[in-house]
C-alpha cells in the first residue's frame, strides 16, 4: 500500500476516497551519460508531485535513475565510482567522462570532490539504500578503496550477459537493478 511520507496516511484507505492526488508535474535534472561510454548530457525528466489531503503534505515520485538531492543519475555515480575505484583513472578523467559540463571554474581545476560526497552518503546509509549487502567499510580505508568497495558491490546487480562486460560497466548496469 502506497502511503504519504509525511503523515503515513493511506493513498487510498479501504471504503474511503482517495488521500494523495495528483498535484502536478515539475522538471528536473538528471546529468550523466545513458549509457557507459556515451557523451554525458543534462536530461530533463518530468516528475509527478501528489498532495495528501489528510495533511497538506507533496511527495514526488520520481524515475528509477533519480535519487533525492543528487544532480546525477545513480548509473552515472555507480559508473564513475567504478572508474576511480576499481579502474584506477585520475578523478579530473572521470569528471571529462560523466560530467558534461566542460568548463569549470578555476577554483575546481584539476579536482572533483562530488564522488567524495557520494561516498559519504553511502557510508551514511542515504545513498544506494536499497543495496541490502553493501556493508559499512572501515574508516580507515583510503576512499578510492571505499569507492571500489561500492562499485564491486553495485555491479553485482548487473544482469548477466555473454560475455561479462568490465566491472565498472556491470556497475553502472547495476545500478538500475539495485535501486
Amino acid at each position: 500500500m502506497v502511503r504519504c511520507t509525511q503523515c503515513g496516511a493511506a493513498s487510498r484507505p479501504v471504503g474511503g476516497g482517495m488521500v494523495l492526488q495528483g498535484h502536478g508535474t515539475r522538471s528536473r535534472q538528471v546529468r550523466g551519460p545513458a549509457q557507459p561510454g556515451q557523451q554525458a548530457q543534462v536530461r530533463v525528466v518530468q516528475v509527478r508531485r501528489y498532495r495528501c489531503q489528510a495533511c497538506g503534505g507533496t511527495c514526488t515520485v520520481v524515475p528509477w535513475e533519480v535519487t533525492w538531492r543528487r544532480l546525477y543519475s545513480v548509473a552515472a555515480m555507480a559508473w564513475a565510482l567504478a572508474l576511480w575505484g576499481l579502474v584506477g583513472m585520475g578523478m579530473e578523467a572521470v569528471r571529462r567522462l560523466v560530467n558534461p559540463w566542460k568548463h569549470t571554474g578555476a577554483s575546481e581545476a584539476g579536482r572533483w570532490r562530488t564522488p567524495l560526497r557520494w561516498l559519504r552518503a553511502v557510508h551514511q546509509g542515504q545513498l544506494l539504500v536499497q543495496v541490502h549487502t553493501m556493508r559499512p567499510w572501515p574508516p580507515h580505508w583510503h576512499p578510492r578503496k571505499a569507492a571500489a568497495h561500492v562499485a564491486s558491490v553495485v555491479a553485482g546487480y548487473a544482469p548477466p550477459a555473454a560475455p561479462s562486460p568490465p566491472l565498472s560497466v556491470q556497475a553502472f548496469l547495476g545500478a538500475a537493478r539495485a535501486q
